[in-house]
């Protein structure tokens, strides 16, 4: 088997002399320019995160609240129980406010990425501010999701009620909880992958743990995960084009989804984006299994990858001699199987332990697209199907990213040995977006991946696809209010 390695050699950490001038000064003709925006751009995203810490509810929660309200009152109200507020607001005001600052990040963060896009950026710069961001994104509460209160719960399941919550809901396993006043899902089994389980027990283990305690130990796993993503960003870039990397690791750390939905809320989307990461260095270095290894961990932490898993087992395949073929492909279904089984091992109860997964797009359809071919499925068949038969939907959503996978892959079989890490970071990146962008049930965070993928592959910033997947992500917004 051809290995898929840079055309420069093995991946790794040094670089030049040459390559470190360029990597740690900015061009002198525009340095102090660009360094004013460095400045400024920082400054204004940790005022604006700062409001975020500062601001809390002032009403009372009582069984009127309209649940929505509720969510937001009661994740305020939880964090300032330590941390300090500096002005309450009703309710509705304090959720305006607080999407008021999310445009305000985008507002800061846009016009500085695009301002600096060719210069070549200090990498400390980026680091320290990502690190100064990061702290201030831990204290602000999750003002727009409840998801780390579930990981919570779930994880409480067999620590403290030893129930399986593949089989299990939050109001019939532990209805007295004190995490279930703030779960958004009572009723629903757990849809995370087992993996993400037993990390969610790891940590919230050790006693009964206070809410705000146990998910600070989330978003501080998060912000670790997160800086982890930037740096291993960065790593990629450098190889290849080290006066752009430190624009890659900006356009990644200080992005405003990063910081909100990875750090704010603390979804485990940033440790998914690290264990890929993890699995492209390993193909760098010609490891096969272990690169599917690492897809496949990253597939029970959340199922959404499940996609690359199998692309990239059939690129290696297609890379490697048609004889050795059936002996790679039985070592990687059993690298694949092995770990799927000590997963679930713990948990497994038949086909109702991924039961919560399949019903996801019955929950209802939020993306435009799904809800475009529900309307093309209702005129069809004269009403007989529509948004409302999930499996339809499904059905006719895999066959068209099929179709379009084969198509790209069909496209692409002759240049496959010659394919870099890069080649493949930016085929990973295109198949979840595309993944995405189908699927019925849409969320900003689900996002995060792809981006981080895309910037790890290193393409332009001028590139359509780098403002493509931010558009999206803008897009995606859109699910907080359906």
């Amino acid at each position: 088997m051809r290995s898929l390695s840079l055309p420069e050699g093995p991946m790794t950490i040094s670089v030049t002399e040459e390559r470190r001038a360029a990597i740690f000064t900015l061009d002198a003709e525009a340095g102090a320019p660009a360094a004013i925006a460095l400045a400024a751009g920082s400054a204004a995203l940790f005022g604006i995160l700062f409001v975020l810490a500062s601001i809390t509810a002032d009403w009372p929660i009582g069984p009127a609240a309209v649940p929505p309200y509720e969510q937001i009152t009661r994740n305020a109200q939880l964090f300032h129980e330590i941390f300090p507020s500096l002005a309450a607001f009703p309710p509705a005001q304090l959720a305006l406010v607080a999407w008021f600052c999310v445009v305000g990040l985008w507002l800061v963060y846009l016009p500085l990425v695009w301002k600096l896009r060719g210069e070549a950026i200090d990498h400390r710069i980026i680091l320290t501010g990502a690190v100064v961001l990061g702290l201030m994104a831990v204290i602000v509460p999750p003002l727009f999701s409840t998801d780390p209160f579930s990981y919570a719960m779930y994880a409480r399941f067999e620590t403290i009620y030893h129930a399986n919550p593949y089989l299990g809901t939050a109001r019939s396993v532990a209805p007295g909880d004190p995490l279930i006043p703030y779960l958004y899902w009572r009723d629903i089994p757990s849809p995370y992958g087992p993996l993400w389980t037993l990390i969610s027990q790891a940590l919230v283990a050790g006693g009964d743990r206070a809410p705000l305690e146990m998910i600070l130990r989330f978003k501080v796993v998060a912000l670790a995960f997160t800086l982890l993503d930037g740096w291993l960003i960065y790593t990629f870039v450098r190889q290849r084009w080290p006066e752009q990397a430190g624009w890659y690791y900006l356009a990644f750390a200080w992005n405003p989804m990063v910081l909100v939905e990875g750090i704010v809320i603390g979804h485990n989307d940033v440790l998914i984006l690290a264990v890929m990461l993890g699995s492209a260095l390993l193909l760098a270095r010609a490891r096969p299994i272990a690169t599917i290894a690492g897809l496949t961990v990253s597939a029970l932490i959340k199922y959404s990858t499940l996609p690359v898993v199998g692309l990239s087992g059939l690129r290696l395949l297609l890379r490697t001699p048609f004889r050795a073929r059936w002996w790679l492909a039985a070592r990687l279904a059993l690298a694949t199987l092995a770990l799927a089984v000590c997963a679930f091992f713990p948990y497994w109860a038949g086909y109702r332990s991924v039961m919560s997964t399949v019903n996801e797009p019955g929950r209802g359809v939020n993306n435009l697209v799904a809800k475009v071919i529900g309307g093309a499925l209702w005129l069809l068949t004269g009403g007989r199907l529509s948004t409302h038969t999930p499996a339809a939907i499904v059905g006719i959503i895999a066959l068209l990213f099929a179709t379009w996978q084969v198509r790209e892959i069909w496209r692409s079989r002759m240049m496959l040995n010659a394919w870099t890490i890069h080649d493949e970071l930016a085929a990973w990146a295109d198949s979840l977006a595309v993944f995405l962008i189908l699927w019925p049930r849409i969320r900003t965070w689900y996002f995060l991946v792809p981006l981080g993928l895309s910037l790890a592959s290193g393409r332009a910033p001028r590139r359509f696809s780098f403002w493509f997947l931010i558009g999206l992500t803008i897009y995606s917004y859109i699910s907080y209010f359906r």
